[in-house]
């Protein structure tokens, strides 16, 4: 993280000044957080307040349908939860949130951190939650809207065409979803994991939380659906993974379609490697 003089930061970042009427002081430097592409954060210190994050809301946020304001109602309904971090401030410019001290779970640690925090988020009352449901083929159609037509060959467009509905399943309870739950997002600290960037987080289709997840981690989804399962108590496992396996390939579409639309903007090859690889197992 850089530190950065809060006059020089302000200037990098027009959105940090209105955080002014917050504070009782000027603050005396922010610093740069690495973080992902929607993630262009700061951290600030204020000593006798506290330290915090600042989330800004920008082209970026807006290119991939993010909404601050939704993000905070969210942390507000969970205040009382001990793995969400507390949300202090929101206003036109972006979401300040406080900033929690711990190690970020590694890669390699094992999937059943992950699914207990699933869990207990999928658990939640969603009507403690004043959002509205994900739509899947909105949100799809927002990201392709935005694709310039060069990149819209003919193989993209019938993966466009098979996979934007959404699929004909048994009916499960809709539950508050994250939508972002890998090994990134979890902070382990002395009295637990805390969970992060809650911007992507909505009330949806379980099961599409669980194949976002499992294809983020790698791992295998019979056995991860079935230990899932078996966390919350659900019966119909075999009912559940063929649920998982029918969302997968939406999730694929929706992660590549994210994929182009980041290489557009950001230009990172990062993006377009990933994206090619997306297509490629899609098309296969």
């Amino acid at each position: 993280m850089a530190k950065i003089a809060w006059a020089d930061a302000c200037q990098l970042d027009t959105s940090l000044a209105s955080l002014e009427q917050y504070f009782n002081a000027t603050p005396a430097y922010a610093q740069t957080l690495a973080g992902g592409l929607t993630n262009r954060c700061w951290k600030i210190d204020m000593p006798g307040q506290g330290c915090f994050v600042w989330r800004p809301i920008s082209s970026l946020t807006q290119a991939f349908a993010i909404s601050r304001f939704q993000e905070y109602q969210i942390l507000k309904a969970l205040d009382a939860e001990p793995f969400v971090p507390q949300a202090a401030f929101i206003n036109n410019e972006g979401l300040l949130v406080e900033w929690l001290d711990g190690e970020l779970v590694s890669a390699d640690e094992n999937i059943t951190m992950t699914l207990k925090c699933m869990m207990h988020i999928h658990q939640i009352d969603p009507q403690r939650i004043p959002i509205a449901p994900f739509n899947y083929t909105a949100r799809v159609d927002h990201y392709w809207r935005q694709l310039s037509a060069d990149v819209k060959d003919e193989a993209l467009l019938k993966l466009y065409q098979t996979w934007r509905d959404v699929p004909v399943l048994p009916h499960v309870d809709l539950t508050l979803c994250h939508f972002d739950l890998g090994f990134h997002n979890l902070i382990k600290q002395s009295e637990g994991v805390v969970v992060i960037d809650w911007e992507y987080a909505c009330i949806a289709d379980p099961r599409l939380d669980l194949a976002l997840t499992i294809g983020m981690a790698d791992v295998n989804l019979p056995t991860t659906v079935a230990q899932y399962c078996q966390l919350r108590n659900i019966k119909d496992i075999d009912g559940w993974i063929n649920g998982v396996k029918i969302w997968q390939p939406r999730t694929l579409l929706l992660v590549l379609l994210w994929c182009l639309l980041a290489f557009q903007i950001r230009g990172e090859a990062t993006y377009q490697e990933q994206a090619q690889d997306l297509k490629a197992r899609l098309c296969r």
